[in-house]
């Protein structure tokens, strides 16, 4: 045992050996140069709307794109899930269609949007919400199944416990151990209006954790409660992302919406199971957007974000490889958002917002989807680095 943990150490030491010696902006520059992207859909009015971007790998080796979708703004009635695949990796896509959560769109479920897709050993796993006017009201959120790629999918089930209500899932990870852990924010209200039903609240007072299962998804526990501030009047889109570093605890991100620029951070050091109060902030610019961690083995670890405390441009791509301390990796992908085909000619400084994907099986390649300023949907796929040995 005493050996191995030495192997385990030496091997650590010769890949943070090997990052601090490349030039990152040199590799940075080659790598760009195989970049790809498509664009999966291009809203135009009355339905321009694209948000909440979630591309996954599905079991058969096929793409799909999940997106909040209808109508020219979020939150709204007109919001629906839509969905578009591709079957060739990204080359050509689908036409953008409603995807049938199983709810009515009409009444307390007439808006409906998609936040997370969990890929676990056959089964895809559709986390999303529903409402019905705004996120404000009756907020409620549920997850269903598909064990054959999502040609079919059963019934919607609500989120365990507190979480069935005002809470949005966001990007799972697998530990090292097996564990499924699920991310979450969710919206408690005021210490005042502790007393009323939790739809009935004030909306606000974010608190952030984690689901976890043991056992592939069957169950869930929830751990954590992390907030952002004291003033439990505070509202913001929290929207963590995770990663497992390799003594085996796991960093969530957060964004901070007003509360100084920068992403926060708080830390579980036993696997996700205890959580500090309060998370902290980090040195990363962040201008109130949801930036996505993808973890790439041992202590890599990729970051798409704005890098930018005061808009949503540009979007880039950060690695570190000793475990979200340094980021010495750092190349920006999308300088600006580009044009509206809607308004040709008029020059628009758009967002570039909700960037989500999944890393290629051999670690060469970052595929995510992110919605360029509200109306188009971009499919990118970036070429990784060569990674150190773990």
């Amino acid at each position: 045992m005493a050996k191995l943990r030495l192997l385990i150490v030496l091997l650590v030491l010769t890949g943070i050996a090997h990052a601090a010696d490349t030039d990152w902006a040199a590799q940075a520059t080659l790598d760009a140069k195989q970049d790809r992207k498509s664009t999966p859909y291009d809203g135009f009015t009355p339905n321009r709307m694209v948000c909440d971007t979630t591309l996954r790998q599905l079991p058969d080796k096929s793409w799909i794109l999940f997106m909040l979708a209808g109508g020219d703004t979020e939150p709204s009635p007109l919001n629906y899930t839509g969905v578009t695949r591709s079957t060739d990796e990204g080359k050509t896509w689908s036409p953008l269609a409603p995807f049938d959560v199983g709810f009515p769109r009409e009444g307390q479920t007439i808006g409906q949007g998609p936040t997370e897709v969990l890929i676990r050993e056959g089964r895809a796993t559709l986390f999303f919400s529903t409402h019905s006017k705004h996120w404000a009201n009756d907020w409620r959120s549920w997850y269903l199944t598909s064990d054959d790629s999502f040609k079919t999918w059963s019934k919607p089930v609500e989120l365990p416990g507190r979480l069935k209500e005002r809470t949005f899932i966001r990007p799972s990870m697998t530990t090292r151990d097996g564990r499924i852990l699920l991310p979450f924010q969710h919206y408690i209200g005021p210490d005042s209006e502790k007393n009323k039903a939790p739809l009935d609240r004030a909306f606000t007072n974010p608190r952030n954790g984690i689901l976890m299962s043991r056992d592939g998804g069957k169950t869930w526990s929830e751990f954590g409660n992390v907030r952002l501030t004291t003033d439990d009047r505070y509202f913001g889109w929290a929207e963590p992302t995770i990663a497992e570093r390799t003594d085996g605890s796991i960093v969530m991100f957060i964004r901070a919406d007003k509360l100084g620029g920068v992403l926060y951070q708080a830390t579980s050091p036993d696997g996700g199971r205890t959580w500090p109060e309060f998370a902290v902030k980090t040195d990363i610019p962040n201008p109130g957007s949801k930036a996505t961690l993808f973890p790439l083995g041992g202590d890599a670890v990729a970051l798409l974000h704005n890098p930018n405390p005061k808009r949503r441009a540009p979007l880039a791509l950060w690695i570190s490889f000793d475990g979200m301390k340094t980021w010495p990796y750092q190349r920006v992908l999308v300088e600006e958002a580009g044009p509206d085909p809607q308004y040709p000619g008029k020059l628009m400084k758009g967002s570039l917002n909700y960037p989500d994907g999944f890393v290629s099986a051999d670690k060469q390649w970052l595929h995510f989807a992110f919605d360029d300023a509200r109306h188009r949907a971009v499919h990118y796929s970036a070429k990784l680095p060569p990674l150190p040995a773990k």
